[in-house]
């Protein structure tokens, strides 16, 4: 079953598996639930997603407070082209004439 990546700044990562070519933006990874696997990657694509969850929850984990579940993939609020360059946030190639 597949679940959304629940890292508060995983649409933002710029990285081509992330990279939707419709829209150009960029959308967070899905996190694959196994039965057979309890441990990190059941709601979290990789480990650094895991910590920036941890830190901006860890007030809401001590206080007992409940915390919202991720059911969609986020997208980026900027769109994206990849140049030769790199990554370029399409508002960073408007001049001012």
């Amino acid at each position: 079953m597949k679940y959304a990546c629940q890292g508060p700044s995983c649409h933002r990562r710029e990285t081509k598996d992330r990279f939707n070519k419709k829209t150009k933006r960029l959308k967070g990874r899905n996190a694959y639930h196994n039965m057979n696997m309890n441990g990190v990657y059941s709601i979290f694509c990789t480990t650094g997603c895991q910590n920036d969850w941890i830190e901006a929850n860890v007030q809401n984990i001590v206080n007992q407070r409940p915390i919202t579940f991720n059911r969609e993939r986020k997208l980026s609020e900027q769109t994206y082209h990849i140049t030769e360059g790199g990554w370029l946030r399409s508002d960073e190639h408007l001049t001012d004439d």
